[in-house]
């Protein structure tokens, strides 16, 4: 999921701690914009619906995971799309299988994570 090269060449210039703690934030608060989504999904609330996706799509574009930021990009398309057509079409459960599917690649990007922070532990 994490294309390892290229995180590490991204951050090559930071110092161990600082991307050690970039990807603490990313673990210690991902958990929560997925919450927010379902719940989100369940309140029928597009707008903030749209603003977490955004808001996680800026999140994943740090960790070099192209494939996890595509699906973001295009589910922050489609709630953006729900907005402007006031909820038209709006299906949960096509959406929660959307948001599930993110959460899938989340945790492997969280397993990924986890064992680049343990290495550059091991370094430091």
């Amino acid at each position: 999921m994490v294309n390892k090269q290229v995180f590490l060449e991204t951050y090559h210039y930071f110092d161990k701690s600082v991307i050690i703690e970039i990807i603490d934030i990313f673990l210690d608060e991902y958990q929560g914009k997925l919450e927010k989504l379902y719940n989100d999904v369940k309140a029928r609330d597009f707008t903030g619906l749209r603003f977490t996706a955004h808001n996680l799509k800026g999140v994943v574009a740090n960790f070099s995971a192209p494939s996890l930021l595509e699906m973001v990009k295009n589910f922050e398309k489609s709630a953006a799309e729900l907005i402007e057509t006031n909820g038209a079409g709006f299906d949960e459960a096509t959406v929660v299988q959307v948001i599930d599917n993110i959460r899938a690649s989340l945790l492997e990007m969280a397993g990924d994570l986890t064992q680049i922070r343990a290495e550059l532990v091991q370094q430091a």
